[in-house]
């Protein structure tokens, strides 16, 4: 079926969600860079001080995600700021544990490959738990921005838009 047979209005389903899903991309990759980036970010070794495959001590964290919340939210009132602090905490400590668990299944796909048979029915096992974590972490993840989002005023979000606008293509 084209694109032309599901209008309803002029537009397509396809043009009506892009700015939508390119706006919610930025809001999700704001708020992992606030709250869920530093859970892996030892992981990643992006952070000073943290050795790759380490853990982010909670206070890094908390400094981490109260300065980005300060960046994205600068012209929030304090009391929005504390809440946008409080659902990007809570993200954190949620995700946190599911990057440890992500690693155990990537050692654990490089174990089964070192053996001298390939069990492929262990690799698929672990792919489907992977996969699993990874839709967990991204349902919180989007429960966290749309939690934000209820946070901010239309015309905050606006501006935060145009802010994310220009970090992005």
């Amino acid at each position: 079926m084209s694109e032309h047979n599901n209008t309803t209005d002029g537009f397509t389903a396809k043009s009506r969600t892009r700015p939508a899903l390119r706006w919610l991309g930025a809001a999700a990759v704001a708020l992992a860079l606030g709250a869920t980036s530093v859970a892996g970010a030892g992981a990643f070794g992006v952070m000073p001080g943290h050795a790759r495959h380490g853990q982010v001590d909670p206070a890094t964290a908390a400094k981490h995600i109260d300065n980005m919340v300060d960046t994205i939210a600068a012209e929030s009132t304090p009391r929005q700021k504390a809440r946008l602090v409080e659902i990007a905490k809570a993200a954190f400590t949620d995700l946190h544990p599911m990057h440890g668990q992500m690693d155990a299944g990537h050692k654990r796909v490089h174990e089964l490959l070192m053996q001298p048979v390939v069990d492929r029915g262990a690799l698929e096992l672990v792919r489907v738990e992977q996969i699993g974590r990874m839709d967990a972490m991204s349902k919180r993840l989007l429960a966290a921005v749309a939690d934000a989002s209820d946070i901010l005023t239309p015309e905050q979000r606006l501006r935060f838009h145009e802010l994310m606008k220009k970090h992005m293509h």
